[in-house]
Parts: structure tokens; C-alpha cells; sequence
């Protein structure tokens, strides 16, 4: 979404937070790439889960029966099939990684955010100041409040 990505490079965003469903080789590249062209740090969000999980989420809610439960149950014999094994990372704003990514198991992933970054990385790149080219282009957003669906 190149527009929404402009409007929040020109808000000067520190940090984004990327939640994904699971943060594979494409999406790594995206949040970094957003790193970049963004001058922020990058919070990839992936899920780990297994197979498992998924059974016993339904369990817990009592659907245990019918087409749905019936075609999870038989899509792998192993419970612990990983269908998303994560991927969260920690990305700085030279789109390096500060921490992960994580593959294959849980994890909570720490960093120390350097705020300074941000600031000597606009030398090198800059998508809401000189590069931005306001003798060309002009973007406008509203953000007032709107209903998501109107009924005429």
C-alpha cells in the first residue's frame, strides 16, 4: 500500500509494528524494505503454531464436531505440523536485524532502539523529504473519523 506508506513516512514514524501471519522470506524483505524507506524500526510480528494448536483452540470453544473441525483434524496426522512457524524480527532503520528472525518456535524478542538512527539514516534516504519531489507530487489525507459502510 505504496499511498498509506507514504502518509506514514511523512508523520516521521519511529516504530511500525508488521503484523503478519507468519513473517516468511516475502514479508521479511517487505518489513525491511519499510525499514528502509520508512527510516523507522520495524516490529515483524509473525505466529508460530502448530497443528495442535489449532485442535485445541476449537476444543476450547466446544466446537469439536461437524465438516469444519472434521477437515482441520484431517489435514496432518501430526499435531505438532508447524503450519506458520513465525519469523518475528526486530529491524532497524538500515534495515539490519536487531533481534531474530525467529523461525520454528515461540520467542519474545528484545532490542535496544537507537533514536538516533532514524535521523542520520534520512542522509541516506529520505521518501518524505527531498526524495519526496513536492514540485511534482502532492498527497492528501483525511483522517477524520468515516463510516467503514454507508446504507443509502
Amino acid at each position: 500500500m505504496p499511498l498509506c506508506r507514504a502518509a506514514m513516512h511523512a508523520r516521521q514514524e519511529l516504530v511500525h509494528v508488521a503484523q503478519w501471519p507468519a513473517v516468511g522470506e516475502l514479508h521479511q524483505l517487505a518489513s525491511r524494505t519499510y525499514a528502509f524507506e520508512g527510516q523507522c524500526f520495524v516490529l515483524a510480528a509473525g505466529c508460530f503454531l502448530e497443528h495442535r494448536d489449532v485442535m485445541e483452540g476449537l476444543d476450547s470453544l466446544g466446537l469439536t464436531d461437524g465438516p469444519a473441525y472434521e477437515m482441520l483434524a484431517s489435514m496432518h496426522g501430526d499435531p505438532g505440523h508447524i503450519p506458520k512457524d513465525g519469523g518475528s524480527a526486530i529491524i532497524a532503520p538500515d534495515a539490519h536485524y536487531l533481534a531474530g528472525p525467529s523461525f520454528g518456535k515461540p520467542a519474545l524478542l528484545f532490542a535496544d532502539l537507537d533514536c538516533a538512527l532514524p535521523t542520520q539514516g534520512h542522509l541516506v534516504m529520505d521518501t518524505s523529504g527531498h526524495y519526496a519531489r513536492p514540485d511534482v507530487f502532492h498527497l492528501d489525507v483525511d483522517t477524520r473519523p468515516k463510516d467503514g459502510v454507508t446504507f443509502l
